[in-house]
């Protein structure tokens, strides 16, 4: 007799395939329901997938600040909560001097919680209206947030050495380097705070890893040259060594910046050539003056060139030929 066990069907795996189908079904349900109430699809149009945004960061890496101002508007009406955007536009408008507009930026990219540096975008623009207490808040709020974030240290250290507090100040500057250990403004602030405290021969450690970072910039190579021309202790003191760096300096940047020929000029002074100290501190002054029309931003400098200027006057004494007064007197 054939069995007919080929012929009964298999209830177990049936009952199986059954309950397998419910959950498949089930799980596809569920899916749907997250798709539909869950996914964040107002977001498929924020920075992550959203060309104009990416466009503004791009023209903003390459210094075109209009441009990006533009890419940022268009990121920001097609997805008025992307706080990444406001963040950008606030940079773009500081750059171009529109301060007013990178704050209201900068207040809505903290308000849309654009992270850490939100707030730390928003401490700088506080830092240059001179709102020093509201900066500091700031910046503290980055660090709360991001205990890396170099840049916030770098620019609380950076108040902390202006108020003459260099022990706050070092702190901060210490932990910008750690926090990352290539961030060149860093160590460069780093320096002036030790050159500031008397400790030199620290400060020219850090100079020395700051050209080995950046050994092509005219910034870090014009910093280099007014530590080797004011730092207090003379033994560190190097002018023909400052007077290279200040002309390298102003070479690459084309004398289009003033801090590099205002180097140059107290290059030249220390070395005696006081006409060549007044011709670049007026090209200084003249381009340090675009940044702050008021001449708020250039009074440092137009001391130094009175300095220059009484250096290089011709002394000559007028009506001092000594005759005698008796007319009969041969």
């Amino acid at each position: 007799m054939k069995s007919n066990s080929s012929k009964i069907p298999n209830l177990r795996s049936e009952r199986g395939s059954a309950v397998y189908s419910f959950l498949g079904f089930a799980i596809v349900a569920v899916c749907v329901i997250m798709a539909i109430f869950v996914f964040p699809w107002h977001q498929l149009g924020s920075s992550g997938q959203d060309t104009n945004y990416l466009s503004g960061m791009g023209a903003l890496k390459n210094k075109q600040y209009t441009e990006a101002l533009s890419y940022f508007d268009k990121s920001i009406r097609g997805n008025a909560n992307n706080g990444a955007a406001y963040l950008g536009r606030a940079k773009a408008n500081l750059h171009l001097g529109n301060i007013d507009k990178a704050l209201d930026d900068a207040n809505q990219a903290v308000e849309k919680k654009a992270g850490a540096e939100a707030y730390g975008q928003r401490g700088v623009i506080k830092k240059i209206q001179k709102k020093t207490d509201e900066a500091l808040k700031d910046f503290a709020e980055a660090i709360k947030l991001d205990a890396k974030y170099a840049w916030a240290y770098a620019q609380r250290a950076d108040i902390f050495s202006k108020q003459k507090d260099y022990d706050k100040a070092l702190k901060d500057a210490n932990d910008a380097v750690k926090a990352n250990d290539r961030f060149v403004e860093g160590y460069r602030l780093r320096a002036w705070v030790l050159t500031r405290q008397g400790k030199c021969k620290d400060a020219s450690l850090d100079f020395i890893t700051v050209e080995k970072l950046s050994p092509n910039d005219a910034l870090s190579m014009q910093d280099k040259a007014w530590f080797l021309l004011t730092c207090p202790d003379e033994k560190l003191q190097d002018t023909a060594k400052a007077m290279e760096l200040a002309k390298k300096a102003v070479e690459i940047s084309k004398e289009k910046d003033g801090v590099a020929l205002e180097t140059l000029a107290e290059a030249c002074f220390r070395q005696g050539d006081a006409l060549k100290a007044v011709e670049y501190q007026k090209k200084a002054i003249a381009l340090g003056s675009k940044n702050c029309p008021d001449g708020s931003c250039v009074k440092e400098m137009q001391q130094r060139l009175q300095k220059y200027e009484l250096a290089s006057r011709q002394e000559v004494r007028s009506g001092y030929e000594i005759l005698p007064l008796d007319s009969s007197l041969r």
